[in-house]
């Protein structure tokens, strides 16, 4: 098992799209052209030089995207399981480009939200979340779990913590602690389970 304390905020992010640049637009002109008087004498013609060839572009290497490093970096780790806290910048980021994550973040514009990133070397079947809500007073709301499903080895996962809480109620979600299961998960288990201690 591993312990950790999180303090998370939403934020959202607009990304800003620069405007199309104009593309310039060539016309032609008209030249005029004068006659030439006669010459007295004729001049050998001069051939026009060859011009030379364009020379090839030089191919780019695609180069592969690198191997996440392991152990994974600024986490913390406790029997075989690593995990860390992302900022809101970070998970900003992960959103963006976790497709999957994009609608399951929407309930944290009005639900008090955090999140996690957990990672094993062996992978896991089923991983169990559990954490406390506490008032801005830090006052212990309740207990909530969540469950995420299954993980490859040295895969990162970031499991979002969603509460039944209202958002402008100011609570928070802190005290995480990660369970990593190697058995197959019982039948019927809810995705997320809030005990509420405060009525």
């Amino acid at each position: 098992m591993l312990l950790l304390s999180l303090t998370l905020s939403t934020t959202s992010a607009i990304a800003n799209t620069k405007s199309p640049e104009p593309t310039p637009t060539v016309k032609k002109s008209a030249t005029a052209t004068a006659k030439a008087e006669p010459a007295a004498t004729s001049k050998p013609s001069v051939k026009p030089k060859p011009k030379p060839k364009p020379k090839p572009k030089p191919k780019k290497k695609v180069t592969p995207s690198p191997k996440a490093k392991w152990p994974p970096k600024d986490f913390i780790s406790r029997d075989g399981i690593f995990a860390r806290v992302p900022s809101a910048e970070e998970l900003v980021g992960i959103l963006s480009a976790a497709k999957s994550l994009t609608k399951k973040v929407e309930p944290c514009t009005e639900f008090v939200c955090g999140a996690v990133q957990v990672a094993t070397q062996m992978g896991c079947k089923w991983w169990e979340v559990n954490s406390r809500v506490y008032s801005q007073e830090k006052e212990l709301i309740g207990g909530l779990q969540t469950i995420a499903s299954s993980s490859l080895p040295r895969e990162v996962k970031t499991i979002l913590l969603i509460s039944p809480e209202p958002l402008d109620s100011l609570e928070y979600i802190s005290n995480i602690e990660v369970v990593c299961h190697q058995e197959a998960k019982p039948a019927g288990t809810p995705s997320t389970s809030f005990t509420r201690l405060v009525p």
